[in-house]
């Protein structure tokens, strides 16, 4: 299974050649009118700049980035020192908006397995590359977390692969299940007060992250169970603060 794993990986990286970034934009009426809490919704709205979504948001994309919105305006702590902001494991860059809204600044999104492609011929890099493009300062990165250098104000961690199980199910190489060293590598990437925030999915995966955490040392806080009213997931989340 590895080895397949590793010649598919190999395969869809070199072919990077893609189909464009097809999709129906939504407005903002239309992203209002399917979310499952419109209260939030205004509330959000009334707050933040949510117009310009509308440029690379189709519903999907606004279902996932109004809950990130959500959660990092309620959890996330302010001021953030200057700096850019990083989201690991982007994948189509579909939380982007969210983030960029919620800390108003310069934001790299990274995905490792950028050239996944999907069934029409797209990959997931022109999805990602188009939704940074809607926005100043964004960019939208193909390749590893460990090949950057930062330094980063804020960096969002939306379930870390810490055991193997993700990894085999979406088809990645063993070797890149590197927990450790992937934390440390962001972390020490942190500038002073910077923040990382990380959400794992389920108790047993925050168990493993608590872990981790403690192996290294590092103060991370426990956020518990991260409860939103937009979450468009099955499954719960729980979450963590790591202020360096």
């Amino acid at each position: 299974m590895s080895s397949l794993a590793e010649l598919a990986f190999q395969a869809r990286s070199a072919l990077r050649w893609s189909m464009p970034a097809f999709k129906r934009l939504a407005s903002i009426d239309e992203a209002r009118a399917a979310c499952p809490a419109p209260a939030r919704f205004d509330a959000l709205a009334a707050r933040y700049e949510l117009t310009a979504w509308s440029r690379c948001c189709a519903l999907q994309d606004w279902a996932e980035s109004l809950y990130v919105l959500d959660v990092l305006d309620r959890l996330l702590p302010t001021p953030l020192p200057p700096g850019r902001a990083l989201d690991v494991g982007a994948k189509n860059g579909a939380m982007l908006p969210g983030l960029v809204t919620a800390v108003a600044r310069g934001c790299d999104a990274v995905e490792l397995d950028a050239h996944r492609r999907y069934l029409w011929g797209s990959t997931r890099r022109v999805y990602g590359e188009a939704m940074a493009r809607a926005f100043p300062e964004c960019r939208f990165i193909s390749g590893d977390v460990r090949a950057l250098e930062g330094p980063w104000a804020l960096v969002t961690w939306w379930l870390p692969f810490l055991t193997p199980a993700p990894l085999e199910a979406w088809g990645l190489p063993a070797r890149f299940l590197a927990p450790r060293e992937l934390l440390e590598h962001v972390v020490e990437r942190l500038v002073p007060g910077g923040v990382l925030f990380v959400v794992n999915q389920g108790e047993a995966e925050a168990g493993v992250q608590q872990q981790l955490f403690e192996a290294l040392g590092l103060p991370a806080r426990s956020l518990g169970r991260i409860e939103s009213p937009l979450s468009p997931f099955r499954l719960p989340r729980v979450g963590w603060l790591l202020t360096r």
